[in-house]
């Protein structure tokens, strides 16, 4: 998928955030989504406006600016220096996720972070991604559990499920791990989705993987499979046609 290496990377310091924005504030109702203007003078793209990654809503833009990390980020430190409820900080700052510096603050119901570090061969400029999330009416609510609708060996652990809703279709990207071989694992998904009918479109082995491709006529699923240590890494990567 498109965007998952963004979002695996990402993930980690994403949750790192909302733990922070759990421990230090509020849960306000949530309102129409705050101001969050890029560094001034920035190039902005968007990376994906509507995704759930592990349960966590979000969608973030990257950004490339001419100034420095120590410029973006005192930009951000004027543009939230009044604190959104009294008695609560106006951003929190993490400076031990190298080579990533992270601002973030708590506005409305939302989370906003700033994630910026040094441009490649130029470290007068910089670059990142700017994240806003709806954050959980109920920070105690258990989290829902992972890749129930994707078939997997039993015993197989979700480590990550992303899922985007763009026009025209919807995606979900899982990464799951077993102890199963990757024979055993390549049969299981072989037997599954030959069962009920899918055409398949690729079956293909290399040196410790496997690549599986299956379809209907509204779906498509990419299957792939990974030697890891004595058991087996699988991404499945499943892309829906809403439109028919």
């Amino acid at each position: 998928m498109k965007h998952s290496s963004i979002y695996y990377k990402y993930l980690k310091r994403l949750k790192f955030s909302f733990l922070a924005a759990t421990l230090l504030l509020s849960f306000p109702a949530f309102a129409k989504p705050p101001k969050f203007p890029p560094p001034p003078d920035a190039s902005v793209e968007w990376v994906a406006q509507d995704v759930e990654m592990n349960g966590i809503r979000n969608s973030i833009r990257a950004f490339h600016s001419k100034d420095s990390i120590e410029k973006v980020v005192e930009f951000y430190r004027k543009e939230w220096r009044n604190p959104p409820e009294r008695g609560k900080p106006g951003y929190m700052e993490t400076i031990d996720a190298a080579p990533w510096y992270i601002i973030n603050r708590v506005e409305d119901g939302y989370l906003l972070t700033v994630q910026v570090q040094v441009q490649k061969n130029n470290e007068n400029r910089s670059w990142g991604y700017l994240s806003i999330s709806p954050l959980p009416k109920n920070p105690q609510k258990q989290t829902p559990e992972l890749g129930t609708n994707t078939a997997k060996m039993q015993d197989s652990h979700v480590i990550n499920e992303m899922k985007s809703n763009d026009p025209g279709k919807k995606a979900t990207t899982l990464i799951i791990a077993n102890e199963h071989s990757l024979r055993s694992n390549t049969a299981f998904y072989r037997n599954h989705y030959d069962g009920r009918g899918w055409t398949k479109e690729s079956d293909y082995n290399a040196d410790n993987a496997h690549t599986l491709v299956y379809k209907t006529r509204k779906e498509r699923v990419t299957i792939m499979l990974l030697k890891d240590g004595v058991g087996t890494r699988i991404v499945v990567n499943s892309v829906k046609n809403s439109i028919f």
